[in-house]
């Protein structure tokens, strides 16, 4: 199983600090047919590729196992989303820069390549993180519900881009950061607010 924790260390020094940095340390079994007050142990690393703006290589996630029901626990950063290899922060500009700013798919092409050449971001990947997103709204009002059961959520009736235009306002407003939305999201709702109907990578 995977968790998501909060970290503000950027994937440059994430990567940088490799098995010296300070990984979560879970002190019971989060699986929950298990939850035994007994601390999961160490269970090694496996690597995983980041493409982030200014990080573009491998990092390493720390796995643990719990020593009751055996079950594999792996840890990631909140600056990755699981099955994807671009960051969050990538893919949550591409939403946005479309949604809010209504740039196209072109201008946001240019945008990478002027500022971030590196990336090789291509229209098929902007309109499959798009496609996700839209495809989860009602997914992520559901999780939105949970942590404010008062919410005033859009009536998607009114149409699909005036939707999801308010359902970032919220998870800005409402959470400041998309890290510590996407890492609460996950936390609450045991899935990814991209999670995908299959464990594709993209």
């Amino acid at each position: 199983m995977q968790r998501i924790f909060l970290t503000w260390v950027s994937p440059h020094e994430y990567a940088r600090q490799g098995v010296d940095f300070k990984f979560p340390a879970p002190k019971t079994c989060p699986n929950p047919e298990c939850l035994m007050p007994i601390a999961p142990k160490k269970h090694g690393f496996y690597e995983r590729n980041c493409l982030d703006f200014y990080y573009r290589g491998r990092i390493l996630i720390r796995r643990y196992y719990c020593p009751y029901c055996g079950k594999t626990i792996s840890y990631l950063p909140s600056f990755c989303l699981p099955y994807y290899q671009y960051s969050l922060a990538v893919i949550y500009l591409v939403i946005t820069n479309h949604i809010e700013s209504s740039m196209s798919y072109a201008r946001i092409i240019r945008q990478f390549r002027d500022y971030y050449p590196e990336l090789q971001l291509e229209t098929q990947h902007i309109e499959f993180y798009l496609l996700r997103f839209i495809m989860n709204l009602h997914t992520i009002q559901i999780g939105l519900r949970q942590f404010w059961p008062d919410l005033c959520l859009p009536d998607f009736g009114l149409g699909i881009k005036k939707g999801a235009e308010k359902i970032l306002h919220i998870v800005n407003d409402g959470f400041g950061e998309i890290h510590t939305f996407s890492q609460r999201f996950f936390e609450q709702c045991k899935r990814s607010f991209m999670s995908p109907m299959q464990n594709i990578l993209a």
